[in-house]
């Protein structure tokens, strides 16, 4: 290893200001991982290099010197220039290759060296999901496989490659871990191709007849009777199978006919027809007593929604099928492109839904891990809903079933904050604005970085930092080629 400059006074157990030795400045990037080899205390800190300073004793930028003013002075003298840093002390390395907690600070002309490769430093962290590796040594951080469960976000501007990230991850997760994945691709441009094999087009997914009530309220801006009836009127179609010839509503024998049905099944075999279901819902109107104006008004806001009823024809593949497959096959792309912008919400909240309700009945781990992309448009505050409030749940309760998250998304600041606060591992690279940064210093330890760092950062480069990071400090990694 080459020794590249020395601890100077002032140093603490996790904090390391030192200056940089001439002909070294070159060598020495923010970031770069060094060891400080303490020769009096027969101590090795493990840290990384952060906050870089070029110093020149006669340029004191609050002071006027006539080396400013006299070009010849400032062509010469410059061996006054001095570089400082200050070293993040990530662990005191032991000879079996282990960093622990750091209790003291290390001595003032303790020589410090740079770690280039692996092999400089004997460093053994525990295995786990190799996403990719430290920029300027090559040390693999892995992520600790329990990190799962405790949800992760991936963070970064358009083209800074979140999705290559989070391919690598479940890539990863098929082939160490015994958890399946369900990703849902908001494009269809950037899980698709990768698994072209394991891919459900979304527009065949069944929605629940909650999912349907919901959005059909939404649309027709029902409410009070209008509202139960809407209700009633689904649940009365789907117990129908569709057939409303010469029907009797007699609602005592439909709520039998529903008690111990699965309602997915039913909704996914009734034949959908935008007439017949009117003729349902205007019969319940006028049976609640509704004004022949609103059964005027409602059929005629029904007939905007001939597409989506009908559409509902299509959508053959239930929520339980998908997760069957995904137990046997243990991957499930939910290829979301065809699905209208305003039902991709439903689809992603009725297969949470279902893993929820296997959850509640059988009590047992699912493990398993649902990946959901672009998900500013699923994980918000306000008009997300009814999947905010599914994956919110997963957020705070998840853990306790291995019921992970990840959610990569532009900006962090669009998720609610519910879902924000239970994310404890993050990826984060090139944000859009200064203030996404400030959102993630909110729920984890930045050590340090600030938004000019992160501002350079190429694609495929990541600060890793969190619940799942081995080494408990934002590191910047590559990740790997997919």
């Amino acid at each position: 290893m080459k020794p590249i400059g020395v601890v100077v006074s002032g140093s603490s157990p996790v904090n390391v200001p030192i200056q940089v030795y001439k002909g070294c400045e070159n060598l020495v990037q923010e970031d770069s991982f060094v060891l400080i080899k303490d020769h009096e205390k027969n101590v090795e800190y493990f840290g990384v290099i952060r906050s870089l300073r070029m110093n020149d004793p006669l340029l004191i930028p609050h002071q006027r010197s006539s080396v400013i003013d006299n070009r010849e002075l400032a062509r010469h003298g410059k061996e006054v220039v001095f570089e400082t840093s200050s070293i993040r002390v990530l662990g005191v390395l032991t000879p079996d290759g282990q960093l622990t907690p750091p209790r003291q600070p290390p001595t003032p002309r303790s020589e410090v060296y740079l770690i280039e490769t692996p092999s400089d430093v004997n460093l053994k962290l525990e295995t786990g999901l190799t996403l990719g590796k430290h920029k300027f040594s090559g040390i693999e951080v892995p992520l600790k496989p329990d990190a799962l469960k405790y949800h992760i976000g991936v963070v970064g501007a358009t083209g800074t490659g979140k999705s290559r990230l989070v391919v690598g991850l479940v890539n990863e997760v098929l082939s160490k871990t015994d958890w399946r994945a369900i990703v849902f691709d908001h494009s269809g441009l950037d899980y698709v191709s990768f698994f072209k094999s394991n891919v459900v087009n979304g527009d065949e997914v069944v929605l629940h007849p909650d999912s349907i009530f919901a959005y059909l309220k939404r649309e027709l801006s029902v409410k009070d009777l209008a509202e139960d009836a809407l209700s009633l009127a689904i649940y009365t179609y789907i117990a129908l199978g569709g057939d409303v010839k010469n029907i009797q509503i007699n609602i005592a024998q439909i709520s039998e006919k529903l008690k111990n049905a699965d309602l997915e099944d039913l909704t996914a075999s009734t034949k959908w027809d935008l007439s017949s279901f009117t003729s349902i819902y205007t019969a319940l109107l006028d049976k609640f007593n509704a004004r022949e104006s609103t059964i005027e008004k409602l059929s005629a806001l029904l007939t905007l929604q001939k597409q989506f009823i009908e559409s509902l024809n299509k959508k053959k593949i239930t929520s339980r099928e998908i997760l069957g497959r995904a137990e046997k096959e243990k991957l499930v792309v939910v290829d979301l492109s065809n699905v209208r912008q305003e039902e991709r919400r439903y689809v992603v909240a009725s297969i949470l839904a279902r893993i929820w309700e296997f959850i509640d009945a059988e009590r047992k781990f699912v493990n398993t891990l649902v990946v959901i992309d672009e998900a500013h448009n699923y994980a918000c505050q306000q008009g997300c809903w009814p999947s905010n409030e599914l994956i919110e749940r997963t957020a705070r309760e998840g853990r306790k079933w291995g019921l992970g998250l990840v959610l990569a998304s532009q900006r962090i600041i669009d998720f609610s904050t519910d879902i924000r606060n239970n994310i404890n591992t993050f990826f984060f690279s090139k944000l859009q604005t200064p203030g996404d940064l400030e959102n993630l210093s909110g729920v984890l330890d930045l050590g340090g970085i600030e938004y000019d760092d992160i501002a350079i950062l190429a694609t495929r480069e990541f600060y890793f930092a969190g619940l799942g990071n081995p080494l408990k400090y934002p590191v910047l990694i590559e990740v790997k080629e997919v």
